[in-house]
């Protein structure tokens, strides 16, 4: 949802989980419960990650790294070189091998930058030669995106599947008694905190930067720069329109068709794409806000459903479940 996703990337300056910031403008008081909660909710991360990295596993040992850089943030959401955090995701990257989710996992963090996160792209993209996703966290990668195009079949950042598994590893290592009675609505469960949690963590640190991708395909130099570039790019944007594991997939999509269309029909075709989408969005996030705690006890039961793989499955299943169209009715705009 769209109040989800912007309170997410909050994280990164915060480290809190979403709950924790929902609501209207704080007084003194509140303020001192939030900085509290604040400093309970640090030292549960560092308490977490140095447990995952006990394990020495690949995957523990990445969230372990993503962990504690988020429990070390300063006021300007700067993380402080730590060869500690460093070393956990060298041990990572060195046994994460064909695992898709740790290497992907290793793409996340202010610092997992440098030959370790190449190397995790590279190998990411070994396994799974038609996911844009892994080339275009490469170092160039909307070239490499672009230079493959025609064999591109999917835009999968494997969400859920990292969502889920950061899940299972928070459930591993629950809050103690005193740090729910901070951390949790007392209407919550611990399940909702770790889903709520990990979805959280996951918008605010693995998000891939988009920009080096619209601009090769929307600067008119860049799509005169080779003759197949305006086809490659409209390739690319299809199939980010139609196959992407994330709504971030389909908007980048979009955006380049939008900036493609050279004829009245295909500027058409990509207004009404724009509109299902702002449509869906739009009830995604009205329908969340009327639920308890924004939706998340909802969120909880249907990413533990297998079938919901993508963030449109879970959409499609948010609005059906209240009895939306996926369609925006006749004359529906979206408010700017």
């Amino acid at each position: 949802m769209i109040q989800r996703l912007l309170l997410a990337l909050a994280l990164a300056a915060s480290a809190l989980p979403l709950h924790a910031q929902q609501g209207p403008t704080p007084s003194a008081g509140v303020d001192a419960q939030a900085v509290a909660a604040q400093r309970v909710w640090r030292n549960y991360q560092q308490r977490v990650a140095v447990l995952l990295a006990d394990t020495d596993q690949p995957r523990d040992l990445a969230l372990a790294a993503v962990l504690q850089d988020m429990a070390s943030l300063d006021a300007e959401g700067r993380i402080a070189e730590d060869p500690t955090t460093a070393g956990w995701r060298q041990a990572a990257a060195q046994g994460a091998g064909t695992d898709v989710i740790a290497n992907s996992m290793l793409m996340m963090g202010a610092d997992a930058g440098g030959a370790v996160r190449e190397q995790a792209a590279r190998r990411w993209a070994q396994v799974e030669p038609d996911n844009i996703a892994p080339l275009l966290l490469l170092e160039g990668g909307a070239e490499a995106v672009l230079a493959r195009a025609r064999d591109l079949r999917r835009f999968d950042l494997h969400m859920y599947d990292q969502v889920r598994w950061i899940q299972s590893a928070l459930l591993r290592h629950p809050p103690s008694a005193a740090e729910r009675a901070v951390l949790m609505d007392e209407r919550g469960t611990v399940e909702e905190l770790a889903a709520d949690s990990a979805m959280a963590l996951w918008a605010a640190v693995a998000i891939p930067s988009l920009q080096p991708l619209t601009h090769a395909c929307g600067d008119s130099t860049a799509l005169r720069s080779l003759p197949t570039r305006a086809a490659d790019c409209d390739h690319v944007a299809r199939v980010l329109v139609r196959f992407s594991d994330t709504n971030l997939g389909g908007m980048l999509g979009i955006g380049m068709l939008e900036r493609l269309a050279g004829n009245a029909s295909e500027r058409a075709e990509a207004q009404a794409l724009r509109r299902r989408m702002d449509w869906q969005m739009s009830e995604w996030g009205r329908i969340a806000s009327a639920q308890e705690r924004g939706g998340v006890p909802q969120f909880t039961r249907l990413l533990a459903d297998p079938q919901v793989r993508t963030e449109q499955d879970l959409i499609a299943r948010i609005l059906a479940e209240a009895g939306v169209p996926l369609e925006p009715p006749a004359g529906w705009q979206p408010r700017r």
